[in-house]
């Protein structure tokens, strides 16, 4: 339903809109074409993406339905379940580059950066 809403919201606008910038602004019809065509497809995208009625009553009945799932706002616990991945080695060291190299790649693998760390 919400997209023939759309067709119909950007049909009536982006039609108008470019008979009135060939008839009024003298325009090229293909420039007020593409002008009205621009500024329907953006009304009709944002007005088929509304949610409507039946949309919020399955999130009523989809939320009334899990109520045993954790509240999202609940920082505590996902703070506490949450993997700890690995960070930076600490020990890595990297080299200017040098013109003899030309990419400046340790044998190591790690490319040169230009500045290290301590």
């Amino acid at each position: 339903m919400q997209r023939v809403r759309g067709l119909i919201a950007g049909s009536l606008v982006g039609i108008p809109l470019g008979l009135f910038m060939i008839l009024w602004l003298h325009a090229v019809v293909w420039a007020a074409a593409l002008g009205g065509g621009v500024v329907a497809l953006a009304i009709f995208s944002v007005v088929s993406t509304r949610s409507d009625v039946r949309e919020e009553a399955a999130d009523a009945a989809w939320r009334e339905a899990a109520p045993d799932l954790p509240p999202v706002s609940d920082r505590v616990i996902l703070e506490t379940l949450q993997a700890k991945l690995p960070g930076p080695e600490s020990g890595r060291k990297t080299s200017p580059r040098s013109a003899e190299d030309g990419l400046g790649v340790e044998p190591g693998g790690a490319a040169g950066g230009g500045s290290e760390r301590s």
